[in-house]
């Protein structure tokens, strides 16, 4: 069983500057795909203007690869575009039918995977309880739905995060995944990234305001979940 992934551009149609918008999306997916390269089996590529998939290994490479992309893109297009893109992701676990052919490009692979992937989607497009859940998993059994409770309040943390919210916790996601913050380390990389010199009593406040250590650990229980269900079932 394979974990796909499809996402879109929120409301795309309607930014300022799409092209403009196409090239930080194109070199945000082109980072994560030399990033997790040992991850990703079918690489993140766009298949539509507003629109990308890949097929990714684990659970929790896929929701770190969400959480990165989708962070990463709201900061770059406030910073270059001056507004901020969303996205709307779709996740799919099931068969895939195809051969993966060619890894650095995900046009030609379909299977329930997909299929599940684009149920997700159109569930989140239809049913995103006022902007709030951006994200959804789908599956060939009835597990779904405790998840996806799971992964609504996940998101609604990830959602109401501010830009300095968003750089203090994309950072934290880039350098430790879900794993143990160190606030010394992420402090020094803070003022690496960003070229400021962070007091550590203002990296201990973003943590706790960001609430990204229990955002982390509640990523990371579910994706062991995720998997040793994916393990049980696959067989």
């Amino acid at each position: 069983m394979k974990i796909a992934v499809i996402a879109d551009i929120i409301a795309s149609k309607k930014m300022d500057n799409r092209a403009r918008l196409q090239e930080v999306l194109d070199h945000i997916l082109e980072e994560i795909n030399t990033q997790f390269s040992n991850q990703i089996e079918s690489n993140l590529t766009v298949t539509l203007g507003d629109e990308f998939q890949g097929i990714i290994g684990d659970c929790y490479t896929a929701f770190l690869v969400i959480d990165l992309i989708d962070t990463k893109l709201k900061l770059e297009t406030k910073k270059q575009l001056n507004e901020e893109a969303s996205l709307r992701w779709g996740i799919g676990i099931g068969d895939i039918l195809t051969p993966i052919k060619d890894k650095t490009i995900s046009i030609g692979t379909d299977g329930p995977a997909y299929w599940n992937a684009r149920a997700a989607i159109e569930r989140v497009h239809s049913e995103n309880d006022y902007g709030e859940t951006t994200e959804r998993v789908e599956t060939n059994t009835e597990v779904g739905p405790f998840w996806n409770s799971i992964i609504k309040l996940q998101n609604t943390i990830r959602n109401d995060w501010t830009t300095t919210q968003q750089e203090t916790a994309y950072t934290a996601l880039n350098v430790f995944g879900y794993e143990e913050i160190d606030n010394q380390r992420l402090k020094q990389q803070m003022n690496q990234s960003y070229r400021k010199s962070f007091s550590e009593q203002t990296i201990s406040k973003r943590i706790k305001s960001t609430h990204i250590k229990q955002y982390s650990q509640s990523r990371k229980q579910l994706a062991e979940q995720i998997e040793q269900w994916r393990s049980a079932y696959d067989y």
